[in-house]
């Protein structure tokens, strides 16, 4: 059996913010959980371990805006692009979910790299595929970002197998304590995709993803 490996450095360069926490005087920020050191952490031990050279490379690309639109509005794809070339900032519309100047062009690589990863097992280069990518996704909704998730990685890529590939059906298995309610979105009224979320009960987003 063959596993591919999705990673690209530039991945790291995604700008998620350097505080976490409420603005205040009397409460020191955090580092932020979504940074960094956290994927080069799961590379290190992948190399350490031995594994790396047992996996299969599988280069990285930015998705274009057409594979994107797929699952985020024209609006949206928009929006990014205009906070991205101005330097940066938040994008999200509830709680705070940061880019910097190559904001728009990093999210794109991290759902391109998800793209090449679904690529690879369909055309039968390896059997399975792990795309350690940054930012992630399955906060993003068609029309708003948050929960540090810019573009639906996960739904975009289920979608370039279907209507791409030729895929028939798809299944999302999102195993995490947060509510995928972005990939929900994406597929709420598409019997193409069954989305299944692994979550605990009202954490995040608060409003979603009750039992």
């Amino acid at each position: 059996m063959s596993t591919g490996l999705v990673w690209d450095e530039r991945y790291m360069w995604h700008d998620s913010g350097n505080r976490f926490g409420p603005p205040s005087p009397w409460v020191e920020p955090s580092p932020h959980p979504e940074s960094p050191t956290s994927k080069r952490r799961i590379k290190n031990l992948i190399d350490a371990s031995g594994l790396t050279p047992r996996l299969t490379p599988i280069g990285a690309r930015q998705a274009t805006d057409d594979e994107i639109m797929r699952v985020h509005t024209p609006e949206y794809l928009a929006r990014i692009r205009t906070i991205s070339d101005q330097g940066g900032g938040n994008i999200a519309a509830r709680a705070t979910t940061n880019i910097g100047p190559e904001g728009f062009d990093i999210a794109a690589l991290s759902a391109g790299g998800a793209i090449e990863a679904v690529d690879a097992v369909v055309k039968g280069e390896v059997d399975n595929a792990y795309a350690l990518i940054r930012p992630p996704g399955h906060h993003a909704e068609p029309d708003e970002g948050m929960g540090f998730c810019v573009f639906g990685n996960a739904a975009i890529a289920a979608l370039h197998a279907i209507e791409a590939l030729g895929l028939e059906r798809v299944a999302i298995v999102d195993w995490d304590a947060h509510h995928g309610n972005g990939t929900q979105a994406a597929f709420w009224r598409d019997a193409r995709v069954l989305t299944i979320s692994l979550h605990q009960d009202g954490v995040f987003p608060p409003d979603s993803g009750r039992m």
